[in-house]
């Protein structure tokens, strides 16, 4: 879906820059063996995989890696990170992994086309995810199944206690529903697949964490980096939510944190995986 000036309603959405530190640092980060850990299990060699919002292809490459000789297909509306998929799957010389453009909501695939679907850290950022998932259900093959893996704010941790890091957090979470996206997706998801469509459904959680001097200086940089850009400082400011000394508390709070010889924190992460039912 576009706007009369060519835009996504769904890459408007996305409440992160593509060129900023969250993700350079984390999200190009992530992969197959630790963020679709609960995906793995049911993949087999020669399945034929969709990866919905793939991003850098971090994670799709180790699917592919996973289902060899099969197939995996990473789609994206955003081209930067396409490109950089592509450089990452041809740099690890894998063949059988595509990425192309195509819209979530309207897969450009017939029905009954994969064997499962993958989306990672992607449904939060939509304001109605059913239909969506009723496109994933769509194009899988009778007893298909999606797996889905969400973010939860509310199980956030953050130490040693701030109230300048709970100020921020808040903001999070302010930025993120007014972006059109859910800040506490994770718990959903089961309930969302049984709404879409899925015969049944299974959930687990999962967590991250930052608590090691790297990881925690790592996190502080892109998290000033968030609080400081653009995207989230004009809305808090415009919003209300904060003022420009505000923004800057959290910042320096970010930077002490950072810093800290006990600095702790994690996230919790919802799943979900559902099945289509079987034809007779």
């Amino acid at each position: 879906m576009q706007d009369d000036a060519g835009h996504s309603e769904q890459q408007d959405a996305y409440m992160h820059e593509y060129d900023g530190a969250l993700t350079e640092q984390v999200i190009a980060g992530r992969t197959a063996d630790v963020h679709g850990a609960f995906f793995l299990p049911y993949l087999r060699a020669g399945m034929d995989v969709l990866d919905c919002g793939c991003g850098p292809g971090s994670i799709t490459v180790g699917l592919a890696e996973a289902v060899t000789p099969g197939s995996v297909t990473g789609i994206d509306l955003e081209e930067s990170q396409l490109a950089r998929a592509h450089e990452t799957a041809s740099g690890l010389g894998l063949a059988n992994v595509t990425f192309e453009t195509a819209d979530v909501r309207d897969l450009p695939f017939e029905d009954g086309r994969f064997d499962a679907v993958f989306s990672h850290a992607m449904l939060e950022h939509l304001p109605d995810p059913v239909p969506v998932l009723v496109e994933m259900r769509r194009v899988l093959k009778p007893g298909g199944l999606a797996a889905i893996r969400c973010i939860d704010l509310d199980g956030t941790i953050i130490a040693p206690d701030d109230g300048r890091l709970a100020a921020g957090h808040e903001l999070w979470r302010k930025y993120r529903q007014h972006c059109g996206g859910d800040a506490f997706m994770g718990r959903r998801l089961r309930a969302l697949l049984r709404e879409a469509g899925f015969a049944r459904t299974v959930g687990t959680t999962s967590s991250e964490t930052w608590a090691t001097p790297e990881r925690a200086q790592s996190m502080s940089s892109v998290m000033t980096d968030e609080f400081t850009g653009p995207k989230i400082a004009q809305a808090a400011i415009q919003m209300g939510w904060a003022d420009q000394a505000e923004l800057e508390a959290i910042a320096h709070a970010l930077d002490d944190w950072g810093t800290h010889p006990d600095a702790f924190m994690a996230i919790v992460w919802g799943e979900a995986v559902g099945w289509k039912e079987q034809t007779c």
